[in-house]
């Protein structure tokens, strides 16, 4: 009798014999592994309960994510994809195949670990070479990005009350014609065989009726919320202007976040500012966040604190332009230890009355004028533009990553956080590639690296405080 006969024990293949063979040696995706090998996911572990299916490992669901990120491909649907048919993706799961929904919980659901993550990145960058401890020098800049929200549906409280009242007489037409077909269904077929459940479109209306009330009522409380605030900051009973401004407040029936502002092209839209402090060396960014306010006069300090934290000091210099501006004399005060250089409208006059400037100045501020407006001073504040722009501009035109997926500030947060950890990712494999150098053998001494400055810093403390 003959068999149908399998594969020859001693068969050799014409195909590499493991994963890794089938991607080069500088892959992005081999940097990807070996940088998220060194991550501590502690945290996200802690979530887990032992009971119950083995669950994905949080470790493979970070490098899908990073380098999805990293290489474009950031909806949970493609990603998923991606594990099934690429073999970049494939060898980053170790041949598992988690789906869409999978994907797209573990983003959700880790947010704010993902954000530490990225300081532990910052950390494995700077010891790796691509930022100098002790003469840091960064540049911080804001650039808006599209949220996830249709213009249309923003609308101010009359918008939104009228709103309801039409969503409100197409639900009760809608139970009308569903009560006359349910009296005409039990005539035919018996009230017994007949199904009650609500209808689709009828749930979707439902849901719209409670995302406008929702709206609503947050509205209303952001108002109050910028009453209390400019009764606070002038000490006095608000204007009849700054009523009727605050009256005509409007707010995102499908992300109550996202505001009007407008765009380098003069378009308004509902969008978020994205705030990014960037290191002078490599154009390796540091810090990073998302703010609602479509200008940066109350972003600066915010900034310059994340960087400090991120990098375990105060930067030796740092950058910004003039939006940046009313925060310059609190932050010279806070951080007398950093170079400030923040643009001044003044300085591109032909002729400047430095003696009526002074006068009108605080001493930071006018210090600050003299520096920007000397050859050497001048000099340096040009760097920021080619240390700060290219990052925004990599992530919004090579990346492609112009508009949020995500809705809410706390998600739009977590989501720039991963375009961040993508240009990092590819600076650090870029960096290595160009100096010939093989970055697993670069990071295999890195956590040592990594807990000898750590300690060195507490031991520093200690001495300091004896």
């Amino acid at each position: 009798m003959n068999f149908k006969c399998g594969i020859n024990q001693n068969q050799e293949f014409l195909f590499p014999k493991k994963p890794s063979d089938f991607l080069s040696d500088d892959h992005l995706a081999k940097a990807v592994y070996e940088i998220v090998d060194l991550l501590s996911v502690d945290k996200i572990e802690s979530k887990y309960s032992k009971i119950g299916q083995n669950a994905y490992s949080p470790k493979m669901m970070i490098r899908i994510l990073f380098y999805g990120y990293s290489v474009s491909v950031r909806s949970s649907r493609k990603i998923s994809n991606g594990c099934e048919n690429r073999l970049d993706f494939i060898y980053l799961t170790d041949g598992l195949k988690p789906s869409h929904d999978r994907v797209s919980d573990f983003r959700k659901d880790n947010l704010e670990e993902l954000k530490q993550l990225f300081k532990e990145i910052v950390l494995i960058g700077a010891n790796l070479g691509l930022a100098k401890f002790g003469n840091i020098k960064t540049s911080i800049d804001g650039s808006k990005f599209r949220a996830n929200a249709s213009p249309k549906l923003t609308k101010d409280e009359e918008g939104l009350q009228k709103l309801l009242d039409q969503t409100r007489e197409e639900i009760d037409k809608i139970f009308e014609e569903a009560e006359r077909i349910d009296r005409e269904e039990d005539k035919k077929y018996g009230k017994e065989n007949r199904g009650d459940e609500l209808p689709e479109h009828l749930r979707s209306k439902k849901a719209r009726e409670k995302a406008i009330r929702e709206a609503i009522e947050k509205l209303k409380k952001q108002k109050e919320e910028m009453k209390d605030k400019i009764g606070c900051e002038k000490n006095r009973e608000l204007t009849r202007t700054e009523l009727k401004k605050i009256g005509k407040m409007k707010i995102n029936i499908t992300d109550n976040d996202a505001k009007f502002m407008k765009e380098r092209s003069g378009v308004i839209k509902p969008n978020y500012n994205a705030q990014i402090s960037v290191d002078e060396e490599e154009q390796f960014i540091i810090a990073n966040d998302v703010v609602d306010e479509c200008n940066d006069q109350h972003q600066f300090i915010p900034m310059l604190n994340q960087t400090k934290e991120n990098i375990g000091e105060s930067p030796k210099q740092a950058k910004a332009d003039n939006g940046y501006y009313p925060q310059l004399e609190e932050a010279a005060k806070l951080f007398p230890e950093i170079d400030l250089y923040v643009d001044d409208k003044n300085r591109r006059k032909k002729y400047i009355n430095f003696y009526e400037l002074k006068q009108k100045y605080s001493k930071e501020e006018y210090d600050n004028l003299i520096k920007i407006v000397s050859p050497q001073g001048e000099k340096e504040y040009k760097k920021r533009m080619y240390t700060v722009e290219p990052p925004i501009g990599n992530i919004k035109h090579n990346l492609g990553y112009r508009q949020f997926l995500l809705r809410g500030l706390n998600k739009v947060k977590g989501e720039f956080n991963l375009m961040c950890i993508a240009h990092d990712i590819k600076k650090i494999a870029s960096f290595f590639t160009k100096k010939g150098i093989n970055l697993a053998k670069a990071l295999s001494n890195i956590k040592e690296n990594i807990k000898k400055a750590t300690k060195n810093k507490v031991n520093n403390r200690l001495g300091a405080a004896y």
